[in-house]
């Protein structure tokens, strides 16, 4: 399978790692996967008209709906991890299929523990994603700010001085760095 990974940021060369083992990453590729903030989403399918579009946005319905303006062919999917997070527990998202869905979600599976396609018996949509990541994505992103001013004001005291909850809220603001530019504006666009 040839692919192309749109994005060389934190998120785009993340996904080429990744992948690079089960797809040929090439400039040509009639798939393409558009690692971008969400605000770019419809300049980068302009270009690329009439092509596969991904969208891998961890916002799906706003983005989706701009690279549908440009092709039928849309797959939406959000990897619901980062460089940072661990292997074991990987899970993707899938909010949008067309008739070539299979082979990306397929690609993605290679990736990630588990594919989610349904919700409550439905095909997932865009709008139920959006929703379920404004009572989880919005409030970690606003604790893992604070959390990582909070570990900043300790910066200078030992880790075996840390109490174990301090530890943790260390930890939980070291996993907040997993989050790219792209990602954050994402996040905050889905209010």
């Amino acid at each position: 399978m040839n692919i192309t990974i749109i994005g060389d940021g934190v998120f785009g060369s993340f996904l080429q790692k990744e992948l690079a083992p089960y797809a040929t990453i090439t400039a040509d590729a009639d798939i393409v996967i558009m690692a971008v903030p969400v605000s770019a989403v419809g300049a980068v399918a302009a270009v690329h008209k009439g092509k596969h579009l991904v969208n891998v946005c961890s916002v799906q319905h706003k983005p989706t709906e701009a690279a549908l303006a440009y092709t039928d062919r849309v797959t939406a999917i959000h990897p619901m991890f980062g460089p940072n997070s661990p292997v074991a527990g990987r899970t993707c998202i899938v909010t949008h299929q067309c008739a070539e869905s299979a082979a990306v979600i397929d690609l993605f599976a290679k990736i990630c523990g588990e594919v989610v396609t349904e919700y409550q018996g439905q095909p997932f949509t865009g709008a139920v994603h959006d929703a379920m990541m404004r009572k989880t994505h919005l409030p970690v992103l606003m604790f893992g700010e604070l959390a990582a001013l909070i570990v900043e004001q300790a910066r200078d005291v030992p880790d075996n001085c840390l109490p174990t909850s301090f530890k943790r809220l260390k930890a939980l603001a070291e996993q907040m760095q997993d989050m790219s530019p792209g990602t954050v504006e994402s996040i905050r666009s889905n209010l």
